[in-house]
């Protein structure tokens, strides 16, 4: 029987660097004090241990996944500098040194000191920089995918809202009276609606940074529309498909018909407004390709 290939799991990737960059610039930001400062404020000394750990593990998550699909055994003290060292890293042995002093820090029992801290994150922090862009770069070149682009995490959320818009439209057909009178059809319609919304948005947050748009939250789907990446015609209905999803997950009161009308106006709009984020897409890798 034939071994599926192990592949990189772009999302993995992704989040992990996120966080990673996250307590990068909180490191960043806490030795930019002076030294004096920084040794003798316990809070600052509490706020980088749990940075300097979720920088370390973040960069290990990625460390192990990446090492398994290379095929590089490794344990969790070398894994750092073996994926480095592997990759062409022209300082993978600070990477070694880096992982040592980690551990020496995470040790309780064998103390570092304040001063000794400061020293080295001053001098050595830049290596998660340095780790994070060399495994992109890898990820980037052996695999085609320069924008990072998760397919199978967009074709899983794809069938999501696929067949959460079936149930839905299922228990639509039965007509507003028949749902008013069975409770059941509002649980349905309710929760498949959300796992819907859910989908949309996490393709949304998945693929707008690929477009340029780096600031949004819960208004991704409005920041695609500015973007151009959805038509503005499309505007009113992803504001609705909003609107309607935070007024079934607070305390609002949704009746049954207004959820049955308001199901009966949005649902149809999350085919078409997908198929639109994936024409932007192609056009998108089309401008991205070789040649």
């Amino acid at each position: 029987m034939k071994t599926k290939k192990k592949s990189f799991k772009i999302s993995l990737i992704l989040e992990a660097f996120q966080n990673l960059e996250k307590s990068y610039i909180d490191l960043k930001k806490h030795v930019s004090l002076p030294k004096e400062e920084f040794v003798s404020n316990k809070l600052i000394l509490d706020k980088v241990r749990i940075d300097f750990n979720l920088a370390f593990e973040s960069s290990m998550r990625v460390c192990r996944h990446v090492s398994a699909v290379l095929g590089i055994k490794s344990g969790s003290k070398d894994c750092l500098y073996r994926l480095a060292e592997h990759l062409g890293m022209k300082d993978a042995d600070r990477l070694k040194r880096f992982s040592e002093f980690y551990f020496k820090y995470r040790d309780l029992k064998d103390a570092v000191s304040p001063s000794e801290l400061y020293d080295f994150l001053k001098e050595e922090l830049v290596m998660f920089k340095e780790f994070a862009r060399a495994v992109v770069e890898h990820v980037k070149n052996s695999t085609g995918n320069y924008l990072l682009i998760d397919f199978d995490l967009l074709k899983e959320k794809n069938f999501f809202i696929k067949d959460s818009v079936k149930k839905i439209n299922f228990t639509l057909s039965q007509g507003l009276e028949e749902f008013k009178s069975k409770p059941m059809y509002y649980d349905r319609t309710k929760y498949f609606y959300q796992v819907a919304y859910d989908s949309l948005f996490d393709i949304c947050k998945h693929l707008a940074p690929k477009f340029g748009i780096k600031k949004f939250g819960d208004d991704c789907l409005s920041k695609m529309v500015e973007a151009g990446v959805i038509p503005d015609s499309y505007y009113m209905d992803v504001l609705k498909m909003s609107q309607l999803k935070n007024k079934l997950i607070s305390t609002w009161e949704v009746s049954p018909e207004e959820l049955y009308r308001s199901l009966e106006e949005i649902v149809p709009k999350f085919q078409p407004v997908v198929k639109e984020i994936s024409e932007s897409l192609k056009r998108l890798l089309e401008s991205k390709s070789p040649g």
